[in-house]
């Protein structure tokens, strides 16, 4: 499990209603960011179809790598879409302190951000339940106040002179992605704001690529389906159970935005080593230390290369 600081901790009451919502929705849909996404639009009385698709892929921790969980992509997601990267207080944009609100919220709950540790080694998802269940209750806390004391100073001065160094460069690492396929920020806004927390690894903690994850999550918004059918989860489920191919196409709408997901991430492990920013950019960006190297080592100019060669990719494999 993770080990990361929390500097307080707040006590987030039960909402029951949303509880069962949640779950209503994940039985007709069968995956956790699709389900989580749709959920909290439900309850704040928004439709917006395409931001279901964009999460699409998201399942399993980002295109079933394992890694962050679709209960946290897609609150952040949305949390993007409420703030995008206009507001800056104390040098960064205000979905820096939202976003890790939410992220030490769900710690606080389930210990970890990482699908592969929720979920274990069980045949049948059940530890995935109560993160999706609980994700719009996480949400709204995260929306609840400034949250300015999340980020420590050392953390923020660091995390500051990143984000100038970024703005400089006019660069935005999920971002740069979807304008390399073709997506203007002038007719795109929404899309644009709903990337805002993914740089650097996931709001700088240096966690999934964040090009990568712009990746996937294009290919979803390009090519998602959305499963809605109690029978056909119940199906999954079953085959989940005894072991059998629960990720077939023909099994969930869902499946072939996540297994091109997967597809993405085994070219992406391969053309650069991982799928994680830290390991890529050897850089901790929580550390000052971590965020000079990173700018003396001209790291930027290899993620500028990542996010093209990203856009390539999904391109091709969206034109197939």
């Amino acid at each position: 499990m993770e080990n990361q600081n929390q500097p307080h901790k707040t006590e987030i009451a039960p909402n029951w209603d949303y509880r069962r919502r949640c779950f209503a929705n994940l039985l007709r849909m069968g995956h956790c960011a699709p389900t989580v996404m749709k959920s909290i639009l439900d309850i704040s009385s928004t439709e917006k179809e395409w931001l279901v698709k964009l999460s699409a892929g998201m399942p399993g921790g980002i295109g079933n790598t394992g890694f962050e969980c679709g209960a946290v992509t897609s609150p952040l997601a949305l949390l993007g879409i409420r703030y995008g990267l206009h507001e800056v207080d104390h040098g960064l944009p205000v979905i820096f302190d939202k976003g890790h609100a939410l992220c030490q919220h769900f710690l606080a709950s389930h210990k970890t951000l990482q699908c592969r540790e929720i979920r274990g080694k069980d045949r049948f998802p059940y530890h995935c339940i109560g993160p999706v269940t609980r994700s719009p209750e996480l949400f709204l806390a995260a929306l609840d106040g400034n949250h300015q004391e999340i980020i420590l100073a050392a953390g923020r001065s660091s995390y500051s002179r990143l984000y100038s160094h970024l703005v400089e460069n006019n660069f935005h690492c999920a971002q740069a992605v979807l304008i390399h396929l073709g997506y203007a920020p002038e007719q795109n806004q929404e899309l644009f704001d709903a990337t805002s927390a993914f740089m650097g690894g996931t709001l700088f903690m240096g966690r999934t690529c964040s090009a990568f994850t712009a990746g996937v999550m294009a290919i979803g918004l390009r090519t998602g389906e959305i499963e809605d059918s109690l029978l056909r989860v119940i199906r999954l489920l079953a085959i989940m159970t005894v072991g059998g191919n629960a990720f077939d196409e023909k099994i969930n709408k869902f499946n072939r935005s996540m297994n091109r997901g997967y597809k993405l991430s085994r070219w992406f492990t391969k053309e650069f080593g991982s799928t994680q920013c830290r390991a890529i950019t050897n850089c901790d960006f929580s550390d000052l230390t971590g965020v000079n190297n990173y700018i003396e080592g001209d790291c930027f100019t290899r993620c500028k290369q990542i996010a093209e060669k990203v856009a390539a990719k999904v391109q091709t494999m969206i034109s197939t």
